[in-house]
């Protein structure tokens, strides 16, 4: 199996040709920088059979995070629905086991999803009862199908052609629907800390691990992935540090991490929500 495709040329994102050799992790990827857009990517990028192997492993049963997951969606929820004044039809994309689908369903929202393997989609699909497209989603018969909210949680890093996910998002959002997207910072306080000691050759070990090259390709910080939105014609509405919640956690400490260290620094991830124009 082939596992890298050739070396880009270009930025996906903006079309450049102004993209830079930036840093090199320890997995031996290189990653580049478009410096007119400012967006991070993996180059070389893995070919689509590697990919559709590895997400053909991706989803496993891991009752641990059943509970943190349905509690931090349900948080984004409340967050998305100050947006929305009724609720109506959610696509999730990549919705894995189904977390935010159900969590949304019980909240009163119609609720659709949508993943690329599509054994495991069978599986959560008949589990959760509820309608989840799967495969090459540029090849997916939506049915006519319109959706005031279009979610991506850690999905966005992950493809390979981000512009052309946001076509047919554009096409399948309502006018005024809400885009909500969540992914990691490569920017957060943590990553540029051990980025600087990596350059000054102070951090040797694991370098650019947080890169997480093993199945991310893109890398995206706040003011980025605001500008490409408004480029494509969305409205900012919201961005902060996203809610990152573990098992076993206290609701106090839950509380505290949402209101206070989410707010005053730039965490590991982070979220944008936009309305289209």
């Amino acid at each position: 199996m082939k596992k890298y495709d050739e070396k880009l040329e270009r930025c996906k994102l903006c079309g450049s040709s102004n993209i830079r050799f930036y840093h090199k992790d320890f997995r031996g990827n290189e990653i580049y920088k478009c410096d007119d857009c400012g967006v991070q990517f993996m180059n070389p990028q893995y070919t689509d059979e590697f990919l559709a192997d590895y997400y053909s492993h991706y989803t496993k049963e891991e009752p641990e995070w059943d509970e943190p997951l349905s509690y931090g969606h349900n948080f984004y929820l409340s967050l998305l629905e100050k947006y929305i004044p009724q609720k109506g039809a959610l696509l999730d994309i990549g919705c894995g086991k189904g977390h935010l689908l159900n969590q949304a369903k019980k909240r009163g929202w119609e609720v659709f999803g949508f993943d690329v393997d599509c054994n495991s989609v069978e599986h959560f699909s008949k589990k959760l009862n509820i309608k989840i497209f799967c495969g090459d989603f540029e090849k997916i018969n939506w049915d006519g199908k319109n959706f005031d909210l279009i979610s991506m949680h850690h999905v966005f890093e992950h493809l390979k052609d981000p512009m052309a996910y946001l076509k047919i998002i554009n096409s399948l959002l309502r006018r005024e629907g809400i885009l909500f997207i969540v992914l990691p910072n490569i920017k957060s306080l943590s990553s540029r800390i051990k980025f600087r000691l990596e350059k000054w050759g102070i951090r040797k070990k694991h370098v650019g691990k947080y890169y997480d090259t093993s199945h991310h390709l893109f890398y995206y910080e706040p003011k980025t992935l605001k500008a490409l939105l408004k480029n494509q014609g969305y409205e900012i509405l919201h961005i902060r540090s996203g809610h990152k919640v573990r098992p076993n956690q206290s609701m106090l400490k839950r509380k505290f991490l949402r209101n206070v260290t989410e707010k005053i620094a730039w965490k590991s991830t982070f979220l944008i929500i936009a309305r289209k124009k």
